[in-house]
């Protein structure tokens, strides 16, 4: 059967490892169970966690022996990293990248974080002695047009690394081809600092969530081209109708809360500034009445004094001039 009535999708798939007695593993080398995204098998590999070094490196690797990797065999994926902060989740680390694997170079990986700091007990990042670590890739792939589908996993808000991104921009297009292609790097650098964006809208319809990533295009957009001093009153309430569209689609939007609130307090900080100006002009026409007044209050200071003056003399001459 055909996909006639299918339609591409992006989605984000993702496996956690959960390695527990952490602190009483004493190897170079440790290897997760093998699982299964986007369709491959894979491995992940942690090293050094032990001796001197310094820093915990992070790597992926598909499964040689469930692959056996042909000739010629490539597989270029999109991969996030994390190590999980267990404690404070917006303190987990995250890093993804591209990378093409092929039948000569299937591995990939990152260096991560100290060791120090990853065994800090205060940290968050081993608790109860175990350590989670999350290695998650952006697929796209054919689904019913107008069903809904249940979430392949739920993962925080952290950024990566990499906004250039190629292949994951030709994944976007090619789930969402009404949105208007000259704004998808926009949309694209978002999911990849917000991998949650696409895991939100895993369980929607197509039509749904190009809706979605339609009104989030229109705030980026929005936010990208907006200068603050084109921040009349209309401009703000465009902005505003647009924000309230945005928060029906169910996105987690607290990294672009304090972008879009910043932007509508331009109006009312320039007002305010307005009346500071106002208050300024009007207090020195104030002042100018008051030298005015000064000058004024002077010069008769002046004229009392030399009419008191005349006085106090043509009293004196009264007294020593006798009739």
């Amino acid at each position: 059967m055909g996909n006639n009535n299918k339609r591409l999708k992006l989605m984000f798939e993702k496996y956690t490892w959960n390695i527990t007695n952490f602190s009483k593993v004493f190897s170079f080398k440790l290897f997760s169970d093998k699982f299964i995204l986007d369709g491959h098998t894979w491995q992940i590999v942690i090293d050094p966690i032990w001796g001197m070094a310094e820093y915990l490196h992070i790597f992926l690797e598909p499964d040689e022996g469930c692959a056996n990797l042909p000739e010629g065999w490539k597989k270029t994926a999109n991969v996030s990293f994390a190590v999980t902060n267990q404690v404070n989740d917006k303190m987990t680390i995250r890093k993804g990248f591209e990378f093409e694997y092929s039948a000569n170079d299937n591995c990939c990986g990152v260096s991560f974080l100290p060791l120090h700091e990853l065994k800090d007990p205060c940290s968050g990042f081993l608790v109860n002695d175990t350590c989670m670590i999350e290695v998650g890739i952006f697929v796209t792939k054919y689904v019913d047009e107008n069903k809904e589908y249940p979430p392949v996993c739920k993962i925080d808000d952290n950024p990566t690394n990499d906004n250039d991104n190629p292949l994951f921009h030709e994944m976007f297009r090619s789930s969402y081809k009404k949105i208007e292609q000259n704004f998808v790097p926009l949309l694209v650098e978002a999911c990849l600092q917000h991998p949650s964006l696409v895991v939100s809208q895993e369980k929607r319809s197509c039509r749904f969530t190009e809706w979605a990533f339609t009104a989030l295009d229109r705030v980026l957009h929005f936010l990208n081209n907006k200068i603050l001093k084109d921040m009349d009153e209309e401009a703000c309430n465009h902005l505003q109708i647009l924000w309230d569209e945005l928060k029906t689609f169910g996105f987690v939007l607290t990294w672009l809360e304090f972008y879009v609130e910043s932007a509508l307090d331009v109006k009312k900080y320039m007002e305010d500034v307005d009346e500071m100006i106002k208050n300024v002009f009007a207090l020195k026409i104030e002042a100018e009445k008051l030298k005015v007044r000064m000058i004024e209050t002077e010069t008769e200071l002046e004229m009392s004094s030399k009419e008191l003056m005349k006085a106090e003399k043509i009293g004196v001459n009264k007294i020593w001039m006798p009739n």
